[in-house]
This record gives C-alpha cells, sequence and structure tokens, in this order.
C-alpha cells in the first residue's frame, strides 16, 4: 500500500537537532545537506510512485519514497557506490539531515529494499515505458524555473558518450565467449553429450586466453569452426535450451555474425555487421559508433539547458538517454515536442553542426523556433546560392558571382531564372549548382527545406555578438555528467540504467547550481537567507531538560513506541 513520507515535517523532542550545540545546529543548518532536505527531499513527488505499489488498504506499507529517491539522488551527487551510500545513511548526521531522518534510532530501508525499489522501477518501465525518474526530474526542473524567475526561450543542446560497463570484445572473443556460456549452461548431463564439439574452447578456459593461443593465419579458418558451431547450437539446442537467456543470445549472435550460403554457413564480413549487433553478452542494449577515431560500446546522452545571457544561472531542462549509433539530429528530431511543451517560449535553439537536418528545419520552423548552428557539416559549395525571403514572403536568389534575381513558384518547388548575359564568361560557370538552359542562361530549382537550411547556416552571424558563443558553455555541462564515469564508462550496464543515471546525475548538477546560487544571495546585503531551519525556534532546550526527558524516555520505552515525533502504545504494532 503506497503511503507519503511526512513523519520528517514533524518536530520530535528526541531528535537530532535538539540534541546538538547551537554552534553545530548553525553549521548544520548551512550545510550543503541542508539545502538539499529544503531544495529537493521535501518536494520530491512522492505521489508519482504509487502506481508501484498494492492499493489494498491493509497490504504492508511502502517504506518512504522520498527517502530512497533522496539518497539515490545523493549517491550521484556525490559519487557514492551503493555500499558507501548505506554507509553514509547509517552513520552521517549530515545525509541523515539531507534524507529527513532527524531521528539517530530511525531505519529508513535496508540494502534489500532499495534494491527491490529499482527492480519495481525497471519492470514498469519494460511495461510501460514510463521512467519514474524523468517525472521526478521534469517536475524539479519546471519547479525551479517557475520560482527562480529564469527565461527560457534561449536554450542549448549537446550530447556525450557513456561506455556501458562491460568489457571490450574482439570478434573472436565475442563468439568464443558466448561459446564458453552456453557451454556452462548445459549442465553436467549435456556437457558429457557434447564435449567433443566444445573441447577446443573449453580447453582454454577463458576466451581471451583461446585468442592469445591463436595465429593470425588461423583467424579465418577459425571464424569458419565458429559458424559451424553456432548453426548446430541454435538447431541441437532450441528443445532443451530454447527458453534460456544464453540460447536466445546464441541466435542472435549467428544472425549477425553469419549467413547461409545453399547449405554452408558463410562468415559475414566485418562491414556487413551493424552498428547495433550484439557488443557483449552482458548488456544486450549496448551499440557501437567511432567518434573522433575512438571506439565507443555503450549509449549517448542528450542534454539541453537554458541559455538566456539574463539569467543568473542556467539550469538543465531536458534528458534523453539513446543507442549511441543514433545520430544527434534524429536524437533531437525526437525530442522537440516534448521540449517545446515542457518550456513553451523556447524560440532559439544553440547547437552544433551534428544536430542540422530537413526533418528537424521544418520541424522547428512549425513549433516557430530558431536553429542556431555553430559549425555546418559536409563540404561548402563553391558556387553558393544564396536564397533569402522577404518581408513580403517573396525570394531573391543571389548567385556566387553577384547576380540576383527574383524567385518563381512551380508545381513542386521553386525556381529562379539567370538571363543569359549573367552567365556569359561567368568564373563558376563550371561548379554552379544551375542548369543550363538552351537560350545559355541558367535555371536554379530550391525548395522550402533549401529556404530553411540556408537560413539556419546564416542566423549565427545575424545575432548580436554576446549571444554567438552561447552553445560552447554546454560543454562543460557535459562534462559535468561525465565526471563521475571511470575511463567513460558508467559503473552499470543496460538502457534502463543509463537512464536512471542521467536523470539522477541531472537533478543533481541542477540542485548544486541551485545551491550555489542561493548561497551567493546570502552573501548579498539585504538578501533573505536561504534554508531556514525546520524548527522554530531552532535554539534546543537546556541540557537539564534534555535530560530529564531522555531518563522519561528510558523509563516508558518498553510500554510505548515512538513514531515521527509521536508517542502511541507498544500494542499498535505488537
Amino acid at each position: 500500500m503506497f503511503r507519503p513520507n511526512e513523519t520528517h515535517r514533524q518536530q520530535d523532542i528526541f531528535g537530532l537537532e535538539t540534541q546538538l550545540s547551537p554552534d553545530l545546529l548553525k553549521r548544520l543548518h548551512g550545510s550543503k545537506e541542508y539545502a538539499f532536505y529544503k531544495e529537493v527531499f521535501c518536494r520530491i513527488p512522492e505521489a508519482l510512485f504509487a502506481e508501484l505499489y498494492d492499493e489494498d488498504a491493509a497490504s504492508r506499507p511502502n517504506a518512504p519514497i522520498n527517502t530512497l529517491v533522496g539518497a539515490m539522488i545523493l549517491q550521484h551527487l556525490r559519487d557514492w557506490t551503493f555500499e558507501e551510500l548505506l554507509e553514509r545513511v547509517d552513520f552521517d548526521l549530515k545525509v541523515r539531515a539531507a534524507l529527513g531522518l532527524w531521528s539517530l534510532a530511525e531505519e529508513p530501508f535496508c540494502r534489500a529494499t532499495l534494491f527491490n525499489f529499482q527492480r519495481r522501477l525497471r519492470d514498469h518501465m519494460g511495461k510501460t515505458g514510463q521512467d519514474k525518474f524523468q517525472a521526478v526530474f521534469d517536475r524539479l526542473s519546471q519547479e525551479d524555473l517557475e520560482r527562480l524567475g529564469l527565461k527560457s526561450g534561449v536554450q542549448r543542446c549537446d550530447s556525450t558518450q557513456m561506455g556501458s560497463n562491460i568489457r571490450d570484445y574482439t570478434r573472436i572473443e565475442l563468439l568464443v565467449e558466448v561459446v564458453l556460456r552456453m557451454w556452462r549452461a548445459l549442465g553436467e548431463a549435456g556437457q558429457k553429450e557434447h564435449a567433443e564439439r566444445f573441447a577446443t574452447y573449453v580447453k582454454a578456459k577463458t576466451s581471451g586466453q583461446f585468442l592469445y593461443r591463436l595465429c593470425g593465419s588461423e583467424i579465418d579458418a577459425t571464424l569458419e569452426r565458429l559458424g559451424e558451431l553456432y548453426a548446430w547450437m541454435v538447431e541441437a539446442l532450441e528443445a532443451a535450451y530454447g527458453s534460456t537467456e544464453i540460447y536466445h543470445v546464441v541466435c542472435r549472435i549467428f544472425a549477425e555474425q553469419f549467413t547461409r550460403v545453399e547449405d554452408k554457413i558463410a562468415v559475414r564480413a566485418a562491414a556487413e555487421i551493424g552498428s547495433d549487433s550484439l557488443q557483449s553478452p552482458d548488456d544486450a542494449e549496448a551499440t557501437y559508433r567511432k567518434k573522433d577515431g575512438e571506439a565507443f560500446h555503450g549509449f549517448v546522452l542528450h542534454a539541453t539547458e537554458t541559455a538566456d545571457p539574463d539569467n543568473e544561472l542556467q539550469l538543465i531542462t531536458d534528458v534523453a538517454v539513446a543507442p549511441n549509433n543514433q545520430d544527434d539530429s534524429r536524437i533531437l528530431h525526437e525530442r522537440l515536442e516534448e521540449m517545446h511543451q515542457k518550456t513553451p517560449d523556447l524560440r532559439e535553439l544553440h547547437t552544433d553542426g551534428g544536430y542540422g537536418s530537413e526533418d528537424n528545419d521544418l520541424l522547428q520552423a512549425r513549433l516557430e523556433i530558431a536553429a542556431v548552428q555553430t559549425g555546418i557539416r559536409g563540404r561548402s559549395a563553391q558556387a553558393p546560392m544564396q536564397v533569402e525571403r522577404d518581408e513580403a514572403g517573396l525570394f531573391n536568389i543571389r548567385c556566387a558571382a553577384g547576380h540576383c534575381v527574383p524567385g518563381q513558384a512551380t508545381r513542386s518547388r521553386y525556381k529562379a531564372e539567370f538571363p543569359a548575359a549573367s552567365c556569359a564568361g561567368c568564373p563558376f560557370a563550371a561548379v554552379c549548382p544551375s542548369a543550363l538552359r538552351v537560350d545559355g542562361g541558367k535555371t536554379f530549382y530550391f525548395t522550402d527545406a533549401d529556404v530553411l537550411r540556408q537560413a539556419r547556416h546564416r542566423r549565427l552571424q545575424t545575432l548580436p555578438e554576446e549571444r554567438r558563443t552561447l552553445r560552447a558553455n554546454v560543454e562543460a555541462t557535459m562534462k559535468e555528467f561525465k565526471a563521475p564515469l571511470r575511463n567513460g564508462k558508467l559503473r552499470t550496464r543496460g538502457l534502463c540504467t543509463a537512464s536512471r543515471y542521467a536523470f539522477l546525475r541531472a537533478i543533481a548538477i541542477n540542485f548544486g547550481r541551485v545551491y550555489r546560487h542561493l548561497r551567493r544571495l546570502a552573501e548579498v546585503p539585504g538578501e533573505p537567507a536561504s534554508f531556514p531551519s525546520r524548527l522554530t525556534p531552532t535554539a534546543p532546550p537546556p541540557k537539564r531538560v534534555l535530560g530529564w526527558l531522555t531518563r522519561l524516555r528510558r523509563l516508558i520505552q518498553p510500554f510505548v513506541t515512538f513514531e515521527g515525533g509521536r508517542i502511541l502504545p507498544a500494542t499498535t504494532f505488537a
């Protein structure tokens, strides 16, 4: 049964704050952890997670949702392992304050509860496609934009690679690794029956050792033998092992790496194997991409943030994770409408050269978003035709030689006709994109997409000087996302966990920016102090009173139970 956690808002006379000295209490209220409690923990929308739990009122209540989610955000803010997180929650007073744990006797969750919660979220995402952490991020970021009065009309976006926590296999290592795992899945009886077929690979013990002992001249023959083994496994092992995960991996690899030619098994050429082929048996969703000469196995993170020069701070507004073989322009195309829905005032989007496409131009024109591209993909035309639309909606086309003619509409596109006198002796005649007419003149054809693309290419030069370099700062945001990664790799595997990392990390980054902003305001004379105390007044009771209350609590402990500052009969929980 879902039950929201409100106990952290209630004062406990035996709580943490009442047992600290005034100096320590002041330091606690000025800490980043206490700011986290006020700015993130208290605003976590617990109701979003209600559908994960049984609606039966007689069922067991859930563990505190805001404590679980807040702990995971802290984990990504501080780059802790799960072991470090659990240790901090148990023994770090500041971390406990950040999670609203004001009683030292309170145990919010155990290891199993945390992992079961993540499993529920993963299963829910698999069934519905909804990511609860994305909903939390969207809610918090929208609230921050509104309460801080930030403008979101100008934004910028970029992407970065995130490697999955998998081993980088060579082709033969991958094939042999899956063979060895299939061998282990056979069990004692199956291994005894098929020992001869697997003997060559089992003898090596690991795929790395097998490759180490292989001569270069034996690679082609080894691939052929592996193809025959995979074909046999697909057919012979289906009846007994068709329901196992490793058998499905065997089938996938056989389809990706080999093909049947008449009655023989042929090895596919490397060029025929797609970037979405299996990279590791440990992560079926990781894909391959080579960028700037470096190979990546995993996912791509795409993030958008505000970039208005008038803002005192910029916040991340949209995050998405996709297989890394997807082009940036495609990811942006899939995110544009949702970005516009979350920030309807978005009117100017700064990107690099990888985001330009005809589909994006048409969609951005429909949403009235001006795309500002800081680089142009591909080669520049040797004799460019400049197409401009005036205020009346008419086209004017200027060729590389400087001749200008009006545009005319045809049945399916537009054209510009240059007279023969203008084209005679033109130094750009050999590279002119126009078509030669019978009368010696030339005709240039163009479409609405061409007009939008040219407008995108020229838009950067029409902006004020201070807005031409706005996109550059998004590179720092990408570094913030990648800072916790070891050698560019996540600690986890799979698209679901990669998305979880991205959204939790985005919440942590935004909190860090808000925290620094409010700290700066607190230093300005006349500005209200940030992060007010949870209790009023903040001073703890005198020590003698506290000692008397402590002795009283010990006396009545066998007969009552304390919960969130309330005293209840012990029989209630018997």
